[in-house]
C-alpha cells in the first residue's frame, strides 16, 4: 500500500538503531493495526452520530463510545506489538519461531482489510451528503436561542392583582422580543398555560422553544416580590432563578433587571455589550398600571371587559397625554367594541370608528413607528375606510419594526385573502402559527385562508385544533356551520350553529337552517325581524341572509346599505360563501369598487 511505501521510506532516513526498531514495528503490522482502527473508530463514530439520535438514545452514550474508542487505541498497539496471530491461534509474539511466522500474510490480510473499511467510509460519506444531508442549495436555517414566557402566577390573593401579574409577563415577553437574535413564543399560545400545573418539558415542546421563563408576583401593600426562573425545556432543570423584593413604584426598575438578568443567563453572545430596554411610553406608574389593567381585560373578549378595559386606557390618557401605547391600545379594543365582534353594542359605526381614528392618530403623533399604533391605524383604514392599500402601507410599516408580529402578520393574511391572492395568505397564516403555535386567532385565521382557497378539508381540520383548545371559543363553530350551509348539510350547520357562542351570529345561522335554502314566507319574516332587532348595523349580515337564498335585490340593497354606514363585515364580500350567487350579476362589480376592491 502506499502508506505502508511511504513508511519504509522514511524509516530509511533513520540511524540503525531506529531502523531496526521500526522495522521490527513493521514486521509486527503495528502500523497496520493503527490503521485499520483509526479508520474503523472513525467510521463507528459517524454510524453513531447518525443512528443514535434517531433511536432516542442519549448524549452521553455517544461520548462514552467515543471514550472508549480512544482509550482502546494504546491497547490494541501493545497487543499487537506483544502478540502473533498464527494458523495455531493467538500467540506470544517470543514464543513463535521466526522462520514459522506468517506476518507477511497477516500483514496482507490487513492491507485487504483497511481497503473494504476505506470502501465502506466513502461509500458512507456519499450516502451522507447525498441523502441524509439537507440539499446543499437549501440555505441553512438559522437557529436562535428559543424561549417562552410564561404567565406569571399573581401569588397575592387578591384578583384585583391579576392584571399586573399578567401585565409584568407581556412587558417581559416584548423586552425579550426586542432581542432580534432571540425566538420568542407568541404571547397568546404562552398564555394558554394560564392557571394550568402542566409539566414545562411539555409546554416547551408544544411551543417549539428550548427556555420557559416563569415566575410569581406577590404583592403586600407598596411592597412587590417577584420571583422568575428560567428553566430547560428539554431537561426541566432550572438554569437561573433570582427573586426580586421591590417598591410598587419601582416597577420598570423591576422589569427591566429581570429581563437583563435573563438575557445573561441564556449567554447570549450575538447580543453585544449592551441590550436597549424596550420603551415603556411613560414614566408614570399610575398610568402604566392602568395600561396593563386594560390589556388584561382586552383579551377576555366579553363586553364587560371591553368597556372596563376601554374606561382604563382612558384614564391612563388622560393622566399622560403622551403614552402612545395606551392610545394604540385603546384604538384596537374600541374598534373591537364598536364593530360588534362578540356581542351587539348597537354603536354608531361612523362616529365609532371616527374616535377609534383620532385614538389611532394620537399614537401616531407621539410616536409615528410604533408597530402597535401601525397596526391599529392600519386596522381602522381598511375595515371602515375600505382603502386596502393605504392599510397595506401601514402594515408593511409595522412589519419593518417587527418581521414577526402575529398581529400584523394576521392582518396582512386577510388582507391578501380579500384580493383572492390565497397562497400568499396562507404563508402569512402559516407564519403567525408558528410564532404563536397555540392561539385560537392564528388557528382561526389559518382556517379563514384555506376557506377562501378552496382547501376545505384542511379548513374544517385548523377549525377542529382551535376547538380542541378551547371548545367554547367564540366564531369558530360559526364558521363550521358557515361550511355546512354551503355545501347543504343543514343538520351538520345545526349543530355547529347550536354551539356558536356570540348570540347575533347563531340567530343569524339559524335563519338560514331553517331556511334550507329556500326563499319562503316564513324566511322573510325571519329575516325582517332579525333586521328589526339589529338595525343597520347587520347590514352585511342580512345581505348574507338574502344572497343564501337567491335574492339578489335585497342583497344587493343591504351591501349599498352597509358601505354607506361603513359596516365593518363589507371588507369581506370577496370571501363570502352566501354570495357567490350575486357574482355573475352585473352591481357585483359596482358593489366590490364601493368596498375599495
Amino acid at each position: 500500500m502506499a502508506a505502508i511505501a511511504l513508511l519504509d521510506l522514511a524509516i530509511a532516513q533513520f540511524g540503525a538503531p531506529m531502523r531496526e526498531f521500526l522495522g521490527e514495528v513493521r514486521r509486527r503490522n503495528v502500523f497496520r493495526v493503527a490503521i485499520v482502527y483509526i479508520i474503523a473508530g472513525w467510521l463507528t463514530m459517524q454510524v453513531v452520530d447518525v443512528m443514535f439520535p434517531a433511536l432516542n438514545i442519549p448524549d452521553w452514550v455517544t461520548s462514552l463510545v467515543a471514550a472508549l474508542l480512544i482509550i482502546g487505541l494504546p491497547f490494541a498497539l501493545i497487543f499487537a506489538w506483544a502478540f502473533e496471530l498464527t494458523p495455531e491461534g493467538i500467540k506470544r509474539e517470543k514464543d513463535v519461531d521466526r522462520s514459522q511466522s506468517i506476518t507477511a500474510q497477516t500483514g496482507q490480510s490487513l492491507n485487504r482489510t483497511i481497503i473494504v473499511i476505506l470502501s465502506v467510509a466513502a461509500g458512507f460519506l456519499l450516502v451522507d451528503k447525498f441523502f441524509l444531508s439537507p440539499d446543499g442549495d437549501e440555505p441553512v436555517a438559522d437557529i436562535k436561542p428559543s424561549i417562552a414566557v410564561l404567565p406569571f402566577v399573581n401569588m397575592s390573593g387578591d384578583i384585583e392583582n391579576e392584571y399586573f401579574s399578567d401585565g409584568l409577563s407581556e412587558e417581559m415577553l416584548n423586552s425579550l422580543a426586542n432581542i432580534p437574535q432571540l425566538h420568542v413564543a407568541g404571547r397568546t399560545s404562552s398564555f394558554q398555560f394560564k392557571g394550568e400545573n402542566q409539566d414545562l418539558r411539555e409546554i416547551g415542546a408544544m411551543l417549539d422553544v428550548a427556555n420557559v421563563l416563569e415566575g410569581s408576583v406577590r404583592q403586600s401593600g407598596t411592597r412587590l416580590r417577584i420571583t422568575a426562573q428560567l428553566v430547560n425545556a428539554d431537561t426541566g432543570y432550572h438554569l437561573w432563578s433570582e427573586t426580586f423584593d421591590r417598591e410598587l413604584t419601582d416597577v420598570f426598575a423591576i422589569q427591566d433587571e429581570i429581563a437583563t438578568a435573563v438575557v445573561a443567563a441564556l449567554r447570549l453572545e450575538l447580543l453585544g455589550e449592551t441590550v436597549a430596554s424596550p420603551a415603556r411610553g411613560t414614566a408614570n406608574v399610575e398610568a402604566y398600571n392602568l395600561f396593563l389593567r386594560g390589556l388584561y381585560l382586552s383579551d377576555q373578549t366579553t363586553e364587560a371587559a371591553f368597556l372596563s378595559a376601554i374606561e382604563a386606557l382612558q384614564r391612563a390618557v388622560e393622566i399622560d397625554p403622551q403614552f402612545a401605547r395606551a392610545y394604540a391600545l385603546l384604538a384596537e379594543v374600541y374598534r373591537f367594541y364598536v364593530s360588534g365582534f362578540v356581542s351587539y353594542g348597537g354603536a354608531d359605526f361612523a362616529n365609532g370608528f371616527r374616535q377609534v381614528h383620532e385614538y389611532a392618530d394620537a399614537a401616531l403623533a407621539i410616536d409615528p413607528e410604533l408597530p402597535d399604533a401601525l397596526i391599529a391605524k392600519g386596522g381602522v383604514v381598511w375595515a371602515t375606510d375600505f382603502d386596502i392599500d393605504r392599510a397595506s402601507e401601514y402594515f408593511l410599516r409595522a412589519l419593518e419594526q417587527d418581521p414577526n408580529d402575529p398581529g400584523t402578520l394576521s392582518w396582512m393574511n386577510y388582507l391578501r385573502m380579500v384580493q383572492g391572492r390565497h397562497d400568499e395568505s396562507i404563508e402569512l397564516a402559516l407564519r403567525v402559527l408558528s410564532v404563536d403555535p397555540l392561539s385560537i386567532g392564528a388557528l382561526r385565521a389559518l382556517g379563514d385562508a384555506y376557506r377562501a382557497a378552496g382547501r376545505a378539508d384542511e379548513a374544517r381540520a385548523t377549525y377542529a385544533k382551535a376547538l380542541e383548545l378551547q371548545p367554547d371559543t367564540a366564531r369558530i363553530n360559526g364558521r363550521l356551520a358557515r361550511m355546512a350551509l354551503a355545501n347543504g348539510d343543514f343538520e351538520a350547520a345545526a349543530r355547529y350553529t347550536a354551539r356558536e357562542p356570540v348570540q347575533w351570529v347563531r340567530e343569524m345561522l339559524a335563519i338560514m337552517v331553517n331556511s334550507k335554502g329556500e326563499n319562503s314566507d316564513a324566511f322573510q319574516a325571519a329575516v325582517q325581524a332579525y333586521g328589526e332587532a339589529y338595525g343597520t348595523n347587520n347590514s352585511y349580515q342580512l345581505a348574507e341572509l338574502y344572497g343564501f337564498v337567491g335574492d339578489l335585490d335585497n342583497a344587493f340593497k343591504w351591501l349599498e346599505t352597509g358601505i354607506e354606514i361603513r359596516d365593518p363585515g363589507i371588507p369581506w364580500m370577496p370571501t363570502s360563501e352566501f354570495l357567490v350567487s350575486a357574482h355573475d350579476d352585473p352591481r357585483w362589480p359596482e358593489a366590490l369598487e364601493s368596498a375599495g376592491f
